[in-house]
């Protein structure tokens, strides 16, 4: 068996660790730029839904990546409508209070019997098809576009981790939003700012799990020049068909986790919030906020920017796996940092 064949998931789940390692030090020693610095390479194993993937984490500049093995028949997309669904999670009272996007949609599909309902889910994920997909190794976490990250600055004590060097341009104007309220009324009116876009070369972010922020340095806010500025540096972004089997790894389900959509207190309910904050099979790590779109190779975006419906099925599918979202990018389009999220990858694939 050639190493290509054995980075194909169904050889690869049989692989000793020792071999696979053996296998990743060949994908870093021909794939990975020399210029690139790979460190802190863990054994993983991952487990969503059932799924699991023994596999690698690993650090390029720094940078956390997932190797995904590859699949030769992967299938992807989506055309069983609700099957498979809770009828309760589409079958339900349409809220008193609709937003007009809501009256919208409930005018133009219906959305009341099952028929309008898969016709609106088919519409609204990929065709169902078989391809190849490599193998990878995938950005763990989605990055605003066209923008590098370079550290957190803690919102309590100011300190600052990560490239300092980079960061001192924007330090003073940054730590300026730290400054004490100089009475008491201003005090109860201060806010942190969720996002800022600090000049043209930087941006922050509020962490929604850490008292820091996120500092991100810019350099493109369109697809093509990002394209290129990832060539240059040895990467790429995932087609679509990549980025929905790094996501659901191809199985016959609507969402990576499985087709529970509880939302409440209850047990499933728990384990649905935990799955959507969770690392994927493959270790991967989806925003659920519905907050930018992710970006793909081509002109399709992945993911959403939703506001609550109150309409469990309508709220959760734009975090399917096979999901589309309903417009399309062109390649020179500026695209808003605040509303776009791009993932590099490292495809192994060999030079036709």
């Amino acid at each position: 068996m050639n190493t290509m064949d054995m980075m194909e998931w169904s050889n690869w789940k049989n692989l000793t660790e020792t071999t696979k390692r053996q296998v990743l030090a060949k994908v870093l020693m021909y794939f990975v730029s020399p210029l690139k610095l790979v460190t802190n390479i863990q054994a993983r194993e991952f487990d969503m839904g059932g799924v699991k993937c023994a596999t690698f984490e690993l650090e390029i500049d720094g940078d956390p990546f997932i190797f995904i093995p590859g699949n030769n028949e992967a299938i992807l997309g989506w055309d069983l409508g609700v099957q498979g669904l809770a009828t309760n999670t589409w079958s339900q009272p349409f809220p008193q209070e609709q937003s007009l996007k809501t009256q919208q949609l409930i005018k133009e599909y219906g959305l009341v019997t099952s028929q309008q309902w898969d016709h609106y889910i088919n519409l609204h994920t990929t065709p169902l098809r078989k391809v190849v997909i490599p193998p990878m190794l995938v950005e763990k976490y989605p990055m605003p576009i066209g923008s590098r990250y370079i550290g957190s600055l803690d919102t309590i004590t100011g300190e600052f981790t990560g490239q300092v060097e980079r960061f001192q341009p924007i330090e003073e104007e940054v730590r300026h939003l730290f400054a004490p309220p100089k009475t008491f009324e201003e005090s109860l009116s201060q806010n942190l700012p969720d996002q800022m876009v600090i000049g043209e070369n930087f941006y922050i972010e509020l962490s929604q799990e850490m008292d820091c922020y996120y500092v991100f340095q810019t350099f493109t806010d369109n697809q093509r020049d990002l394209q290129k500025v990832l060539r240059k540096n040895g990467f790429t972004l995932l087609t679509e068909d990549q980025w929905e089997y790094a996501v659901g790894a191809g199985t016959r389900r609507l969402f990576r986790w499985g087709n529970g959509l509880d939302h409440d207190h209850s047990y499933w309910g728990r384990q649905v919030r935990r799955y959507l904050r969770d690392e994927n099979m493959f270790g991967v790590l989806v925003d659920d906020r519905l907050h930018r779109y992710e970006i793909t190779a081509e002109s399709f975006l992945k993911l959403d920017i939703t506001e609550p419906t109150g309409m469990t099925l309508l709220d959760f599918l734009p975090m399917a796996s096979y999901y589309r979202a309903p417009r399309l990018i062109e390649d020179n389009e500026v695209l808003p940092i605040t509303d776009f999220c791009y993932r590099r990858a490292v495809v192994v694939a060999l030079e036709k």
